[in-house]
This record gives structure tokens, C-alpha cells and sequence, in this order.
């Protein structure tokens, strides 16, 4: 059963899922390291929100303890945001949309937070002194809106760095995997008359294949040198198992792999080919394969 299948319910007003590779374990935990990281900096390079008057006569040291202590119970409340998130998005489908008002979700809480802080030591009294003109709600909104602009600074810039690194990290591990995959699409299983394989091998190790009564003589590469597997089948069957690949039918006793023609070689009205690899016989091309040889050496000539 897939991921899709396992969602109950879908919460979205687009059609595009939230890619999964975003609210993995390992992914939530690197996020959450690196705003961390950066949260401590840019409060003790920047000292938001005028936090350095909050407690008088306080040193840089001190400063970098008490904003080490506001990061640290940041980090518990983004942590605990994340930890539902990695459950809420395995029974709910969600998509970008949602991610980011999620995300704002998060900002909105630290600010209150912060002004729970600010409430809690003095800050918002001194904030009234200074501003005599303002209430304390006015006050409180006043630097509840400031700590929503802060907030956000603090977390939507290592959230979009985050966001950059895992899709880039994403995009690298599916070529990794496409080409992986397209490896083992040029491996070839070579299966004998009662359909059991017998030999397998990479599709550019195969120089051609030689019918020879019921058997069928693969003419391959082993170490550099030139070696044979005798394969009891029909050339004709082979020529159907392996009309997807580059190892073609250009003769009643011949199948050819294109990977290894070097050129066409005409000799009055007979055509026959010429191997990338030294002393290979020529291997002839029956006028009823002419044509559609022709189109698969022009093919595979320009994928060279």
C-alpha cells in the first residue's frame, strides 16, 4: 500500500501535494537544527524586539545566556510543531498552501510568545513610558506586530534555505536513482526455450548473436577478450524478447548490436557491418532487413 492510499483525508486548495521528502524524520531534525543555528545568530547580531534593554546593566555574555534560553524554548515549541505535523501528514493529505500557512501558524505563536516575555519582564511598561501616547493594548499590538516582522526574519529565511537544500538533495538522490534505474533497464536476461534465464549481462557487453540450428551462439565481451554463450533458443524468439533494445535482427542467422557498429560497408548489392571491435567478421544484411537496418544505424549513430 502506497503513502496516497494510507491518507484518509485530503486538505488542499491546490492539487499539488507537499512533496513527502519535506516531513521526513531526518529532514524535520536537520530543519530544525538549522533555525536554531541561525535564530541564536541573528538575535545576538540584530538583538530584535530592543532586547537588550529588556534587563538593565546587562553584558554581552549574559545577553548571549538569555537569548540562548528564548532560542532553546523556540526551538521546543517548533519541534513540538513539527512532531504534529509528521503525524497530522500521515493521515491528511496537505499541499504548499497549507505548508506555508502552517509555517505562519508558527511565526504567530513565537510572537506571542516573545511577547509573553516581554510581559513578563517589564518590557511592555517600559515600552508605555517611552510611548506615553499608547495604551497597553495599543502597546501590546504595537510590538506583537514588530514580533511578528522578526519572527519572521528568524524563521522563513532557514526555512527557505531549508527548503532549497533538501529539493536540491531531493533532485540529486532521483537522478541518482533514474540512472540507477536506467542501468538495469541495459541489463539483459537472456532466457532459454523454457523461458528459464541462463545468462545475463549488460546490453554493451553483446557484439552480436549467431543462430546455429536450435541453438544461439552470443558473441560478447569478457574482460576485453571475445567469448561465447551457447543459449538453446530460436533466433526468431530472441528477436521478440529483445525488440526494445539495441540488439537487433538484420539476417535470418544474425542479430546485431548497434552499440558496436562502427559502418556500413556495401559490396555490390550486398550491405554488411563493421565492428568498433578489431577482428569481428563482417555480419551480413538480408534484403528484407535493409530498410529498417538502415533507419536504426542512422538512430543509434546520432546517440553516439
Amino acid at each position: 500500500m502506497t503513502n496516497q492510499e494510507k491518507k484518509k483525508y485530503t486538505l488542499r486548495f491546490g492539487n499539488k501535494d507537499l512533496p513527502s521528502f519535506l516531513v521526513t524524520k531526518e529532514n524535520t531534525r536537520r530543519l530544525i537544527f538549522f533555525t536554531t543555528v541561525y535564530s541564536l545568530i541573528f538575535i545576538n547580531l540584530f538583538r530584535p524586539f530592543n532586547s537588550e534593554t529588556w534587563i538593565s546593566g546587562i553584558n554581552s555574555f549574559n545577553y548571549f545566556l538569555y537569548s540562548s534560553l528564548m532560542v532553546l524554548i523556540g526551538l521546543i515549541l517548533i519541534s513540538i510543531s513539527r512532531m504534529i505535523m509528521y503525524f497530522f501528514v500521515k493521515k491528511i493529505s496537505i499541499g504548499y498552501l497549507e505548508y506555508i500557512i502552517w509555517i505562519f501558524g508558527e511565526i504567530a505563536i513565537l510572537a506571542g510568545f516573545y511577547i509573553f516575555i516581554a510581559h513578563k519582564v517589564g518590557f511592555i511598561d517600559n515600552y508605555i513610558q517611552e510611548n506615553t501616547e499608547l495604551v497597553y493594548w495599543e502597546a501590546i499590538f504595537e510590538i506583537f506586530r514588530k514580533a511578528i516582522a522578526n519572527t519572521t526574519w528568524m524563521l522563513l529565511i532557514p526555512y527557505i534555505i531549508s527548503f532549497l537544500f533538501l529539493y536540491n538533495e531531493h533532485l540529486i538522490k532521483k537522478i541518482a536513482i533514474q540512472q540507477n534505474n536506467d542501468k538495469e533497464k541495459n541489463i539483459i536476461q537472456f532466457k532459454d526455450e523454457k523461458d528459464e534465464v541462463r545468462f545475463t549481462i549488460a546490453s554493451e557487453k553483446v557484439i552480436f548473436i549467431e543462430s546455429s540450428d536450435n541453438y544461439c551462439v552470443i558473441k560478447y565481451l569478457n574482460n576485453d577478450k571475445v567469448s561465447d554463450f551457447i543459449l538453446r533458443n530460436s533466433l526468431k524468439k530472441l528477436s521478440v524478447e529483445l525488440q526494445d533494445t539495441s540488439i537487433q535482427r538484420c539476417h535470418r542467422s544474425y542479430m546485431i548490436n548497434f552499440e558496436h557498429v562502427a559502418s556500413l560497408k556495401k559490396d555490390n548489392s550486398e550491405i554488411s557491418f563493421e565492428f568498433d571491435i578489431p577482428n569481428i567478421k563482417e555480419i551480413p544484411i538480408s534484403k528484407s532487413y535493409n530498410e529498417k537496418i538502415m533507419e536504426l544505424f542512422v538512430i543509434h549513430s546520432k546517440q553516439k
